[in-house]
């Protein structure tokens, strides 16, 4: 195995290791950021380690994800020298101590902009937005008027608050700990004292706040320091920090190699990006890949709110097929199919009833967005635990069978009530509970499956979904106006009589089991083979239009928010692909299109056609 070989970009960051100066390291994907990220932990393990152990001091890894937590964790022997964790949880790590600030920090800041956004959305009419907004702010001035009588403030990982209990969401983690930052110069020291390194994976998710607070306790060349490292082209969340930059005194350092993409791909995003140009540095400079684009034209969206008709829907798949078909693709399951949206997906999968109840009238954004991530409580014991098992049970896998329920069922928990039966015992029940619990899968509706598992104690359910299951079925017709804040409701109850054929689609795509995705789930991956779908009118997302962002001369041109947002994911998506990136792009005039692709030098006329 070749030695690993340090790259420019590498030997500018441990120079600034050395001078104890700032950094932002801007890499493109496929560049080996993680690797960089890494690399410089471990030179200041060796060479001021055991300094800082004996002060007690650590060093901060700040990044996006659990799973990368894992990764960096992992690469860096798990050393208690470390602190790896995510955002959150690294904020509220150094928070939680200053319970009386927290509080001020909520009747200074948080809570009054909540209540200014609240009253910005009341016009002083009688629309459903309006009164919501009104009776939003009355909420939150009162809990201003009493949180000041809070003296503990809790975090569990969840999207809600109340402050009057003290519970803070995600999204007060980020205010408070920015304004914290901003606001108390004590607090900064400390936590520079606490670690004189502090770096920060993904920089360009990380929130403007957070990166203006770390820049300030770091301001100046000399101790705590701070390391970003990340891609401004790769942000496609909203409200992060994107374009950051070091304190002053800090250097910028790119990162110009790509080990990820063959050369035909890299000539992609190069012509794509201009501000980074890529060069292949590894085994892919001999990878033979490809880059094709196929032009479909677009219909005229025939149904409701300007969107497909299923027959349409269904036209647009077999496009996708018949490209799939013509690279070659058709039969295999390891090509990477990449949509902007899950309408496709779900219509494809088989969840489509699933997918519009979750996105319909009794879904709450937060509602969808735990469904999109599998988090949702109606839905979570199905993708943890349910239908595990019921894959487990099929494959006739009797071991797996018992590993899940040890460690996910309360009957056969190994320090449960049943601790003291004999093995064979356990594995009769388990036979019985399994077979018992297909025969409802196959032939009953989703509550009768959940009311088995909750009466056999085969899962461990959340206090919502008992309250679901131990209620009766909501009888009145659901009333915006009157019912918005008991939705939920309604949306377990629709959920409930629903057979589980589309619950088995749903848990394999969001258990990653099928080759699809979306555009934003793939952030982080590669693939060898990849195929991106932009069909706008099938996304119906006015956010993006890919579209008029590769040809704006036969579209139209984008709107400045749309051009940002599409560019950005549109670059995320195409570096995915490690040999052969395949695009299929619905467009309303595919010759002036193909025209213009080969005029702006985005691609040749060789990787062009035309369905």
């Amino acid at each position: 195995m070749a030695a690993h070989v340090p790259t420019e970009a590498d030997r500018k960051i441990a120079t600034c290791l050395a001078e104890a100066r700032s950094f932002a390291l801007i890499a493109g994907a496929g560049s080996g950021k993680t690797t960089s990220l890494v690399d410089a932990l471990a030179i200041l393990r060796v060479e001021r380690g055991r300094a800082l152990r004996k002060y007690g001091q650590r060093i901060a890894c700040v990044t996006y994800t659990k799973r990368a937590v894992k990764v960096i964790q992992s690469r860096l022997g798990f050393d208690e020298l470390y602190n790896v964790s995510t955002l959150h949880s690294f904020l509220w790590g150094e928070i939680r101590r200053f319970q009386r600030d927290i509080r001020e920090a909520l009747q200074n800041d948080r809570i009054p902009t909540l209540i200014a956004k609240a009253k910005e959305k009341d016009n002083g009419g009688d629309s459903q937005t309006a009164i919501r907004a009104r009776e939003k702010a009355a909420r939150l001035e009162t809990e201003l008027e009493n949180v000041r009588n809070i003296t503990n403030f809790s975090y569990d990982d969840t999207a809600y608050s109340d402050y009057l209990k003290g519970q803070l969401s995600h999204d007060d983690i980020i205010e408070v700990s920015g304004y914290l930052l901003a606001d108390r110069p004590n607090f900064r020291r400390l936590l520079g004292a606490k670690y004189p390194y502090i770096f920060v994976d993904e920089a360009q998710d990380t929130f403007s706040r957070i990166v203006s607070g770390l820049n300030l306790t770091c301001a100046g060349v000399g101790l705590p320091l701070v390391g970003y490292f990340g891609d401004p082209w790769q942000q496609i969340y909203e409200d992060r920090a994107g374009d950051f930059i070091p304190p002053d005194g800090g250097r910028i350092i790119t990162k110009v190699e790509n080990f990820r993409s063959a050369p035909q791909v890299i000539d992609l995003l190069n012509a794509f990006r201009k501000d980074v140009k890529q060069e292949p540095a590894g085994k892919n400079k001999d990878v033979q890949g490809s880059v094709r684009i196929r032009l479909v034209k677009a219909a005229k969206a025939e149904g409701p709110r300007n969107r497909y008709t299923d027959s349409q829907l269904q036209d647009a798949l077999a496009s996708l097929d018949r490209a799939m078909e013509a690279w070659g693709w058709n039969d295999r399951d390891d090509v990477t199919r990449l949509f902007l949206v899950r309408q496709m997906i779900a219509r494809r999968l088989g969840f489509q009833a699933l997918n519009q109840l979750f996105t319909g009238e009794f879904a709450s954004q937060a509602a969808q967005d735990d469904y999109e991530s599998g988090e949702h409580h109606l839905l979570k014991p199905f993708v943890q635990v349910i239908y595990p098992l019921i894959n487990a049970y099929r494959a006739g896998e009797q071991r797996v069978t018992i590993d899940i329920l040890r460690a996910n069922s309360p009957f056969y928990k190994t320090d449960g009530p049943n601790a003291q039966r004999s093995l064979k015992e356990m594995i009769d029940h388990a036979k019985r509970h399994i077979h018992e619990l297909a025969r409802i899968w196959n032939e009953g509706t989703i509550k009768e499956v959940l009311i088995f598992c909750r009466d056999n104690d085969l899962v461990k359910f959340s206090d919502r979904m008992m309250d679901h299951l131990g209620r009766p079925a909501r009888e009145a017709k659901y009333n915006d106006t009157q019912h918005n804040e008991e939705k939920g409701d309604w949306l377990a109850d629709a959920l409930f009589v629903m057979a589980t054929r589309e619950l088995q689609s749903y848990c394999d795509f969001i258990r990653e089991n099928t080759p699809y995705s979306t555009q934003h789930g793939v952030k982080g991956e590669e693939f060898a083979d990849v195929l991106i779908v932009y069909d706008d009118i099938e996304a119906g997302w006015n956010h993006y239009n890919f579209t008029k962002l590769l040809t704006p001369e036969t579209a139209g041109a984008p709107t400045e928010g749309q051009l940002e947002r599409s560019r950005k994911l549109a670059y995320v998506s195409f570096s995915r692909a490690k040999e052969n990136l395949g695009i299929l792009l619905f467009t309303p005039n595919p010759e002036e299109a193909r025209k213009e692709l080969i005029c702006n030098g985005l691609f040749k006329a060789q990787q062009i056609e035309l369905e």
